[in-house]
């Protein structure tokens, strides 16, 4: 199927022109625009070729190769480097004793100056429209949806073999999209689905059999000629026997796959459009494990997500629910996937499913730098943590029930009965009880109102349906109102503080400073907030001193108050790093974790922390070797 090829470029008009050029040769082109991103790629994905580009921000393609040169899995992958600048034969020469380059390919270049230099590492290959004809593939757990994206990319017609030990299966592809399918697994043929659904009864199945046998045709004709099916009731049955054929072999983590390339099919193949995108979305909702969309996503997880201009793969049918549709209109750039999955807690597994999908797909690209959004570009569910109805509904019942006395918030009596103070709780209850709310992506902040509110009405009815603490309480309204809350306050608070995460989740720090700092001007011991102002006056500032220990002093009063608070830690840990304060911060890393095993970032500085600790322990082993030597 042509090569599998990498493009490493931080020129996204040098980046297309390659990927159109070689696609159209036969090739399966991925790209990437700086190059930790593609090394990461090439050190977890299977290429054939990468073309890098010299001179790139952050690690320059010569650092690239070098460090392909030192793995194993890719110490012998070609690797072209791409130059604007000549290099003499001996500077090549050189170049490739340094770092280990194949070829260099100097710019401006033609098209069939790329395909010669193809053409010349791998000798003897032809590139071709089409994927190459008898060239088995290893499968592994992630091939089926890549191949199928590959062979809707290139708009391959033909006979795609799939084979795992005694399963064999033929995907017919017509301009790349899946039409039909034939297995030798029994349990897949189209009676025995028919049965195991209820449509036929066994013995209407054998009947159809052997008909189907003495006449030649095949077993659906013969259902519909037995008056079982219409020929709409087939259409549908064909169309879940080809999708249920194809979808199993997600689950399949080795095999082989071919593609045999062809023109067309004989005409009684019944043909049935469905949708890659589609087929990818739901093959892997359905069988793919945790551990699958964790190892197919690790790559991406700090990098930005944004949809593709490209309008081919952009708008791809993929039939999105609700909640597919928001994560993608979410992706312009402005969150990495970590920050994407942190919006959707209680969905983390769905969101990834959408996700896997996306990329596979190409709808959505990755790059390591942020795009600079408007707020207004967003779409509400990616700029507020939750509903913006919901939102509103949650902090008025917040409102009047916290501002209420027991009697008012039960909607009760002040000579009410204990019957009738339990009906109207049971009521309430059943309304606001945190349950009712888990599937509604609610923020930490949102959360903890929900439960305020629930157990403020349940201290209601604990009050209320007894006789003598009743008689107490209503003595205190009397004679004493009790301190209320300033709800006003309360919720004005809140607003600043859900504008300020917007804020930062967008980079915008110093915007982000004085909602923030709002925010705690009005709920002074709230540690959430606290410890979000002090990280946006960090990172609006992160050279002063000044603004590190101003900061430094919000979080450590943050951290007196609520100990648990995980990112309380991970900015300590960070402002420590900066003030080279190593055990110090080393420390406020590992709290982190002890608060949240899954905080992913303070993990991550950890296992920096002690890659460094061993490379100098490691430099100053050398140096005692060299000085010995001297002696």
């Amino acid at each position: 199927m042509g090569q599998r090829i990498i493009v490493i470029d931080d020129d996204q008009g040098l980046r297309s022109l390659l990927k159109k050029v070689l696609s159209a040769a036969g090739h399966q082109v991925k790209t990437v625009d700086r190059g930790a991103a593609g090394l990461q790629m090439l050190l977890t994905e299977e290429f054939d070729l990468a073309l890098i580009d010299i001179n790139m921000p952050e690690i320059s393609g010569p650092a690239v190769c070098s460090a392909l040169r030192k793995h194993e899995k890719t110490k012998e992958l070609p690797v072209v480097m791409i130059t604007s600048m000549f290099h003499s034969p001996e500077q090549i020469a050189q170049a490739k004793l340094d770092y280990g380059p194949d070829e260099f390919l100097l710019k401006p270049f033609t098209a069939p100056d790329l395909h010669n230099l193809i053409a010349k590492l791998f000798p003897g290959e032809k590139p071709s429209e089409t994927p190459e004809k008898d060239r088995l593939q290893q499968l592994d757990e992630h091939s089926i949806p890549l191949l199928l994206h590959e062979l809707y990319s290139k708009k391959a017609t033909g006979l795609l073999h799939l084979q795992r030990a005694e399963a064999k299966k033929i995907i017919y592809i017509k301009e790349g999209y899946p039409i039909f399918s034939r297995s030798n697994v029994l349990h897949e043929c189209l009676g025995r689905m028919l049965v195991s659904e209820g449509v036929i009864t066994q013995l209407d199945c054998d009947t159809s059999v052997e008909r189907s046998k003495e006449s030649g045709r095949l077993q659906g004709t013969e259902l519909i000629e037995m008056g079982l099916l219409t020929p709409q009731d087939l259409h549908e049955s064909l169309a879940r026997q080809v999708t249920e054929k194809l979808l199993s072999t997600f689950k399949w983590k080795d095999g082989t796959s071919q593609f045999v390339p062809g023109k067309d099919f004989k005409k009684s193949v019944t043909s049935i459009k469905l949708s890659p995108a589609s087929l990818i979305l739901q093959g892997i909702s359905h069988y793919w494990t945790g551990r699958q969309l964790d190892s197919y996503l690790q790559p991406f997880h700090n990098l930005y997500l944004k949809q593709v201009a490209d309008p081919k793969y952009r708008f791809q049918d993929i039939e999105l629910n609700r909640r597919g549709e928001e994560v993608f209109r979410s992706c312009l750039g402005a969150f990495t996937l970590a920050e994407i999955l942190e919006q959707h807690p209680l969905a983390r597994r769905e969101v990834q499913r959408v996700l896997s999908a996306l990329l596979i797909s190409e709808m959505l690209e990755s790059s390591e730098i942020v795009e600079q959004v408007e707020m207004s570009d967003l779409p509400g569910q990616a700029v507020r943590p939750i509903d913006e109805q919901l939102r509103r509904k949650i902090l008025d019942d917040y409102r009047r029930v916290m501002d209420s006395d027991y009697f008012k918030a039960l909607g009760v009596g002040r000579q009410c009965g204990s019957s009738e103070v339990r009906r109207a709780y049971y009521k309430l209850a059943k309304e606001y009880h945190p349950d009712r709310f888990l599937d509604c992506g609610l923020s930490r902040e949102m959360s903890a109102k929900i439960n305020e509110l629930f157990h403020y009405v349940t201290q209601a009815y604990t009050v209320l349906s007894d006789p003598t603490t009743c008689s107490s309480y209503l003595d205190e309204l009397v004679n004493g109102p009790k301190k209320s809350i300033n709800i006003n306050q309360v919720i004005e608070a809140e607003t600043a503080y859900q504008e300020g995460r917007v804020l930062l989740n967008l980079r915008r720090f110093k915007a982000a400073v004085r909602p923030l700092q709002r925010s705690i001007e009005l709920s002074p011991e709230e540690p959430e907030y606290m410890t979000h102002f002090a990280w946006a006056l960090f990172k609006a500032s992160a050279e002063k001193t000044a603004a590190q220990n101003r900061a430094l002093e919000v979080l450590l009063a943050s951290r007196e108050l609520n100990p648990g608070l995980d990112l309380t830690h991970l900015y300590l840990g960070h402002i420590y790093h900066v003030q080279g304060k190593e055990r110090q911060s080393e420390k406020s890393f590992e709290m982190a974790v002890q608060a949240n095993p899954d905080c992913t970032e303070a993990l991550r500085e950890l296992r920096l922390i002690n890659l460094r600790r061993e490379q100098i322990t490691q430099s100053e082993g050398l140096l005692k070797k060299f000085m010995r030597k001297e002696d």
